[in-house]
């Protein structure tokens, strides 16, 4: 396979068609149920427009139609919480001496999907730190070990959240994962590296500028999707975590660029939005409200309809049936490592990533919805 052109960001162009939308904003319509999908001009005009967000979510339900009660899950599992970046609002920063370090082993790992298909979840995401070039071989060792037990488990998705990697890593990664003809891996493997925020101040306030911090490189984390399809992968999630930089509308249209991107490399995308959240020996404040995470995922969902959005028990209850309509994957499970049970989950804060607001057992989640009509992909309910 030969490899495209990477992805690259222009400020500037994001600025002209933040300027560009803004001028439409008095007079944007709300889209037609059988119209084409808004450009990202007019995505940006949505949102600085007068239309209540309750307004912009039916039109988004209408387009989607059916597609609202068929849905993809999976579980998040942490295979450790260390780190070697430096970043101000994670619990896991290398340097937050609050937080309680562990790591599964490989038999733990084992254990703990085995729990997850037993309960019926058959689509996982694993989950490491980011680390230095000299631990990095150490942490892609232990991804790769986790994604061979899944695969072997025949989990059907995937998703590998380990930072950004050289061609090599992913090499390294993949290196026992079959292929097709053309090159790309046969099973269906996430590669997910959200960018937390494309405004590189806030990036550089947050991420730091430490070049021995390997969430500094701002650039290199950016076209770390590319470098994923290059080496054979099919399915890629970018993200944004919302609350970092406070202009939503920047945010809003350098994901729809990315994702446009990598979209027109003929890759499957995965999109996720989670929000600020209070996390061990950070303070942090979350930002943004509820109805402006409501009518972004709308607008996503009107604009970026090939997109997969995914939303998880970052979010209460109650935000996720306002949004459920709007999505493709409601994520359930814990942020702490190896935390599964036979019936639930641990949920400790000072020893997780971020804080878990729903923290229902995953079964109890779904099936709430299950009660409606919705479809889960990747879940099978057990018979009590």
């Amino acid at each position: 396979m030969a490899p495209s052109r990477s992805f690259e960001l222009s400020d500037e162009a994001v600025q002209a068609i933040l300027d560009r939308g803004r001028s439409l904003a008095s007079a944007v319509e709300l889209p037609a149920v059988d119209g084409p999908p808004p450009g990202i001009a007019e995505m940006v005009a949505l949102f600085h427009s007068a239309h209540p967000t309750e307004s912009l979510r039916a039109a988004a339900i209408a387009r989607r139609g059916a597609g609202t009660h068929e849905l993809e899950t999976f579980s998040p599992l942490y295979l450790t919480n260390t780190c070697d970046s430096e970043c101000r609002m994670c619990g896991m920063r290398r340097d937050n001496d609050r937080l309680l370090r562990d790591t599964a082993t490989p038999a733990e790992t084992a254990a703990q999907l085995r729990i997850l298909k037993r309960r019926g979840v058959l689509a996982v995401g694993l989950l490491t730190g980011e680390y230095r070039e000299e631990t990095r071989r150490w942490s892609t060792a232990l991804a790769r070990e986790a994604l061979g037990e899944a695969l072997a488990l025949e989990f059907r998705h995937v998703l590998v959240n380990v930072g950004s990697l050289g061609d090599d890593e992913l090499a390294e990664l993949l290196q026992a994962v079959p292929r097709d003809g053309d090159g790309r891996v046969t099973p269906k493997v996430t590669l997910c590296t959200f960018q937390e925020t494309y405004d590189r101040r806030a990036y550089r306030k947050f991420m730091g500028t430490n070049p021995d911090n390997p969430r500094a490189d701002f650039d290199r984390r950016l076209t770390n999707l590319d470098r994923a399809a290059d080496a054979g992968m099919r399915v890629v999630n970018p993200g944004v975590l919302l609350g970092l930089s406070a202009h939503l509308d920047f945010e809003l249209a350098a994901l729809a660029l990315h994702v446009q991107h990598l979209l027109g490399r003929g890759l499957e995308v995965y999109v996720s939005v989670p929000r600020l959240r209070q996390a061990s020996g950070a303070a942090n404040e979350r930002g943004v409200s509820d109805d402006e995470f409501v009518r972004l995922l709308a607008i996503l969902a009107l604009g970026l309809p090939a997109a997969k959005v995914v939303v998880t028990t970052r979010e209460s209850a109650a935000v996720q049936r306002r949004v459920l309509p709007l999505i493709k994957v409601l994520s359930a499970g814990s942020s702490a490592v190896a935390p599964y049970t036979a019936d639930g989950a641990r949920f400790p804060l000072e020893a997780s990533q971020f804080e878990v607001i729903d923290q229902r057992p995953i079964e109890e989640i779904l099936a709430e919805y299950l009660r409606q009509g919705v479809r889960f992909e990747n879940f099978e309910p057990v018979s009590a």
